[in-house]
């Protein structure tokens, strides 16, 4: 919860401060557009072999499109409710509180369906390069050794995490969105 908070806040002063966008956007456009074939070595010359490898893969992969996401929640919130809140002489707080950050949500979970299924790729691909043990690493080992019915159960299992990684998130958006589903 607290990465979540972390991330709006970023994204906030992204949105509150045009020269930190526009000098920031372009890195964070080249590190949301670099496969993460590219980005797995490098993580693995950082950090070396094993599980911090992996989460350094999966926090730059489910990094930016979260980034990304908020940022533009923040910047297409609804105009006309924006106005009545400066007629009404709301404060800076009162406009984040009840325009900014309610229209901004459901791109958040946009943002975690999209995160969530690139994390588990990148997981399994960095598992992959590194050489540590997780699905992505039995899905090779399967096809090397010609083991077809442990290669496809890997890999089913992968698309079923990564299922239940999209329906949660799309549960807990329909539970804290309802506003936005009617």
């Amino acid at each position: 919860m607290a990465s979540v908070v972390e991330l709006f806040d970023l994204a906030l002063r992204h949105h509150q401060s045009r020269n930190l966008a526009q000098a920031s956007l372009p890195v964070v456009m080249v590190f949301r557009s670099t496969p993460v074939a590219a980005v797995a070595p490098i993580m693995m010359l950082i950090f070396g072999r094993g599980i911090s490898t992996s989460m350094a893969v999966v926090t730059v992969v489910s990094f930016f499109p979260m980034l990304v996401n908020m940022m533009r929640g923040l910047e297409n919130a609804d105009r006309n409710a924006a106005e009545l809140l400066h007629v009404y002489g709301a404060s800076r707080w009162q406009h984040l509180r009840l325009v900014r950050i309610p229209f901004a949500l459901p791109y958040l979970f946009t943002g975690l369906r999209v995160a969530g299924s690139s994390a588990i790729l990148g997981a399994m691909l960095s598992e992959w390069i590194t050489g540590s043990k997780g699905l992505g690493n039995l899905i090779l080992d399967a096809g090397e050794m010609r083991e077809i019915e442990l290669l496809w159960a890997a890999v089913l299992t992968s698309v079923a995490i990564a299922l239940v990684v999209f329906w949660t998130t799309s549960a807990g958006e329909r539970r804290l969105l309802r506003w936005t589903h009617r």
